[in-house]
């Protein structure tokens, strides 16, 4: 592919230079109708997480540093979200020990 590609490039490098622009548009042209992707790319499936994929031990190290920001700017909303965060870290820990079992 590459090999074609330079020899078409040289190829229109030795046109005049102001044919250039308009055999560099013919050969685009040319290759866009040319090529059928219609019948090359398969449909694709599509993507779905694995079941389980849920990680509340992740969302509780945001929310630990969200909280010990906010609990300077405004405590009670600073203390409800240490709250949620250890119970997910909790609920984390939790879930990946009967998991494990």
């Amino acid at each position: 592919m590459e090999a074609l590609a330079r020899e078409l490039a040289d190829t229109i490098n030795a046109g005049h230079v102001e044919g250039r622009e308009r055999l560099r548009e013919v050969a685009l042209t040319l290759l866009r109708d040319e090529v059928q992707l219609s019948e090359a790319v398969p449909a694709a499936a599509p993507v779905t997480a694995p079941p389980g994929s849920f990680n509340p031990f992740g969302i509780g190290i945001p929310l630990i540093l969200m909280g010990s920001v906010l609990v300077f700017l405004f405590p009670p909303v600073g203390l409800l979200m240490f709250a949620a965060a250890a119970v997910m870290i909790a609920w984390g820990v939790g879930a990946t020990m009967l998991r494990q079992n």
